[in-house]
Parts: structure tokens; sequence; C-alpha cells
């Protein structure tokens, strides 16, 4: 191996260290990888794919709405699976809103919604305990999510779930609130946790993973 890889491996292994969030050989390995030069993580659920998909999003705090935190994260994990899934067939988020207001949908049942819009798949985002402040002067994002995928060609079963436990943003820190507005803040944390829910579709670069708190600065 080459001085500057063993250099690159060493720097990658002291970070993976310090990292709280990865451990174990898995952790190791796809370090190895992105060291080596296979810098893609792939994804945990990939039967997405040409399929028709709805992705409905329902939140503790709100209503199912537009407007709500939920909608908002729905819309953009769509557009982050439309870019990055092959032949992909999104259901439109007006559609799914138009099927609700009709049936005066008031319970969680993700695999009524996809049958009654004709989803292959359907995508369900759970969504808990949103909150953007800490404190008056402090921003930190946080939230309890849940993801699960259900196969409605196999009359609705639950063929993924994830569940992610106070997903935290900036990672490293609240922010001061006077550097962004309210609702810049906002999008960036909704933008940031509709990355992370879409990745497990699709697979992506891990050095992304690392940058995540030094992009949201931009307005």
């Amino acid at each position: 191996m080459e001085v500057k890889k063993m250099t690159r491996v060493a720097m990658l292994l002291v970070g993976l260290l310090s990292l709280p969030g990865t451990s174990g050989c898995a952790g190791l390995l796809t370090t190895l990888q992105w060291a080596g030069g296979k810098n893609l993580v792939p994804a945990e659920y990939d039967d997405l794919k040409g399929k028709r998909v709805a992705v409905v999003c329902v939140s503790d705090n709100s209503s199912y709405g537009t407007g709500s935190e939920s909608l908002l994260l729905a819309r953009e994990v769509s557009l982050i699976l439309r870019a990055n899934v092959k032949d992909i067939e999104l259901v439109r988020a007006d559609e799914i809103a138009d099927w609700i207001d009709r049936k005066g949908w008031d319970e969680i049942d993700y695999r009524e919604v996809g049958r009654g819009v004709k989803a292959e798949r359907v995508v369900a985002v759970g969504l808990a305990g949103f909150s953007i402040r800490e404190g008056a002067s402090l921003y930190k994002g946080r939230a309890d999510v849940s993801v699960s995928v259900y196969d409605m060609a196999d009359g609705g079963h639950e063929v993924f779930r994830k569940s992610v436990p106070e997903f935290g943003f900036p990672a490293t820190g609240p922010y001061p609130a006077g550097d962004l507005s309210e609702v810049q803040f906002r999008r960036a944390f909704l933008n940031t946790l509709s990355q992370h829910v879409a990745r497990y579709f699709y697979a992506y670069d891990v050095a992304e993973d690392y940058s995540r708190d030094s992009a949201f600065i931009r307005p």
C-alpha cells in the first residue's frame, strides 16, 4: 500500500473511533471500503426501483395538512427518491392529500392510503417529538422517526422497518438563533432529516454523513 493511502487509512480509523454513532465491524468495514476507494454505502432496502411509490408522513403534533412539517418532509423525501432511485414513479403529494380529504382519514393506517392511491409500495414515515428550539436563543433540531415500507402487491406486508430515536441536528450541538431565521433553520433541519430517511433506499457516498452539519449554514 502506498504511503499516502496508508496515511488516509490511519486518519479514517482515528475518526471512526471518535464517532459514537459508528461502531463494530460494520462501521469499520464501511470506513475501510471508503479508504480503498469504495465509498458507496449500499441501500438498506432497494426494491423501490421501477415501482409506483407513495411517501406518507404523519406527525404526532400536527395533522397531515398543507404547511405541516409532516407534509414538507414527505415532499422532500419524494424529491430525493425521484433523483436517486431508477425508474421510480412517485405518487403526487396532492393525489395523496386529495384521497385523505375525501376519506376523512384520521387513523395511522398507511396501507389503506396505499390501496387508495394504487401504490405498489408505501414509504411510511412517522414523526414524533419534532422541535427546533433549545431555549430562547439557540436552535437544535430534534425528532423521533420511524420508517417502514409496505409491499402493497403482497397484501400490504411490512418489508422494511427502521427507527431513529432522537435524530439531532446539528449533531455537534445547538446553533445560535441570531444567525438564521426560524424558517431557515426549520428548512435546513427538514432537508437534513429527509436526506437521512431517503438514504435507506439508494446507495450514497459515506463522506456525506461527515459533512452534514457544515452544509446547512447557507440560507
